[in-house]
């Protein structure tokens, strides 16, 4: 009897393990003749219960937990700044150290789009189809002259100066319907941070530039404003803080001019190690209403109240998120890779 239990005990454990299935798989490596970028082989699969943590069914509505985590693209130093082009049917992103933006396009894989980018972090498509770059170690935020099918390392310098003083380092930006550019201004785009020399401004800000380009400071008390975004409405700002000793995201209710009413903290986490794989960084908002915001160890899902709905756990370092036009794909720049989560639309 006892030998017949443990035949079965047996086959059911390795038939539990046949169907152990991996849920970040990789798509053909799409490869720049220039760069020679490569989808990397994954030595250990995650289960999707590691990848997908659900604390509301709220969560559901936008993401189907058997749908894996592609790795689109890899090779990369840092990706940052995603952003979609309608011109260009595909996905614009920045690799800061490289000084380089890159564009995935899903039947023609991965090409290089732009050189020389004002070693370009966040991206932001302008009214007028014009690729606008937060070009963090040039100190200063630009507009490429050249449309947006057709780039060239040209470019009309938007704004570098609050009150004649050097900007920081602009790292991400999110444009309102009346064409203002709110945008955050860290210290990252400078070897020594917040103590180098080089450093005009006594403090890292949150910032309105309208569409005269008068520049409006918005706030001043993050010590690491990041990521930044704002809701369909245009009531609500959303400003990740990547404290190690203090993060955050914090939201700010705006009246009809994007002058603040009031601030307070969104939602906040533990104080941070060097180990936590992760700060939180780029953010953006779903047309219902949830934030994907990136954070430690991945994304993290929140609906406009606060209310943490899920984490989705990736291989390696969040910065930002985007969607595509039709809100059914999910982008990821992560470090060195490019991923992508199909959405439930």
């Amino acid at each position: 009897m006892f030998k017949g239990i443990f035949i079965l005990i047996s086959c059911l454990f390795l038939t539990a393990c046949s169907a152990h299935t991996s849920t970040i798989s990789s798509n053909a490596a799409q490869i720049s003749k220039l760069e020679q970028k490569t989808t990397p082989k994954r030595k250990n699969a995650e289960s999707k219960a590691d990848v997908y943590q659900i604390y509301s069914p709220e969560a559901l509505t936008m993401l189907d937990t058997n749908q894996p985590i592609n790795v689109l693209a890899s090779g990369f130093e840092w990706v940052e700044g995603p952003v979609w082009s309608v011109k260009n049917n595909g996905l614009l992103f920045s690799d800061i150290p490289q000084n380089k933006v890159y564009l995935y396009h899903h039947q023609h894989g991965l090409t290089e789009y732009l050189t020389r980018s004002g070693f370009s972090n966040g991206l932001v498509i302008s009214p007028d189809n014009k690729l606008i770059l937060m070009q963090s170690r040039s100190r200063q935020i630009a507009k490429m002259l050249s449309e947006l099918p057709l780039p060239r390392s040209e470019y009309e310098v938007l704004v570098n100066r609050y009150q004649g003083k050097r900007l920081n380092s602009p790292n991400d930006g999110v444009l309102a319907s009346n064409g203002s550019l709110l945008f955050t201004d860290p210290p990252y785009g400078l070897a020594g941070k917040l103590n180098d020399p080089a450093k005009e401004l006594s403090f890292q800000g949150v910032y309105q530039l309208d569409k005269n380009n008068n520049l409006t400071l918005i706030d001043d008390s993050i010590v690491y404003p990041n990521g930044i975004a704002l809701s369909a409405d245009q009531r609500t700002l959303y400003v990740a803080a990547s404290d190690p000793n203090k993060p955050a995201w914090y939201q700010y209710q705006l009246d009809e001019n994007l002058q603040v009413i009031n601030k307070n903290v969104f939602y906040e986490l533990a104080a941070i190690n060097e180990n936590s794989h992760g700060l939180p960084d780029g953010l953006k908002i779903h047309p219902s209403g949830i934030i994907f915001a990136t954070g430690p160890k991945g994304i993290f899902l929140f609906n406009p109240s606060g209310e943490l709905l899920a984490n989705i756990n990736l291989p390696s370092i969040a910065a930002n998120v985007a969607f595509n036009a039709d809100y059914s794909m999910l982008y990821i720049t992560a470090h060195h890779q490019l991923l992508a989560i199909k959405l439930i639309k």
